[in-house]
């Protein structure tokens, strides 16, 4: 989520871990000696279809709350939220709300749309990429209790 320095990745990642339990979160954190910026700041791992509803409940909650009212401040930035729903053959759909998706309902049907034709059918597989993350020198393990 790049909104300026307005809302920070780590409060809007609070919000979803705490409306959204069932995800895996992690936050980018790249090894000591390497600088990047990354369009990917955050990353959830869901173990079910269910998980990814409540979690698109949860994103749109968090754009009404605290990323859209950043657009009132100025006409020329519309404020989004990049949004990529990646399985683990690296095949994706991916979509900016607040501009390619601007509905509750709407990102609702794609992200239902998107897990349904993308979602892994193999819990190990799912186990093994949360594994996979945690172990990971990119990847740090992220809880809620925002």
């Amino acid at each position: 989520m790049h909104v300026k320095d307005s809302v920070t990745a780590d409060r809007f990642l609070a919000l979803l871990a705490d409306a959204a339990p069932q995800g895996h979160y992690f936050v980018a954190q790249p090894p000591p000696g390497i600088i990047m910026t990354a369009a990917i700041d955050w990353r959830v791992i869901l173990p079910d279809n269910a998980a990814a509803a409540e979690l698109a409940n949860a994103l749109w909650s968090g754009y009404e709350s605290l990323v859209k009212p950043l657009g009132k401040r100025s006409r020329q930035d519309k404020p989004g939220i990049f949004i990529q729903i990646k399985n683990l053959a690296g095949d994706c759909d991916q979509f900016t709300v607040g501009t390619d998706v601007d509905k509750k309902d709407g990102l609702l049907h794609r992200v239902k749309e998107s897990v349904a034709v993308l979602s892994s059918r193999s819990n190990d597989a799912v186990l093994r990429e949360i594994e996979q993350t945690s172990s990971s020198d990119y990847w740090r393990s992220f809880s809620g209790q925002s």
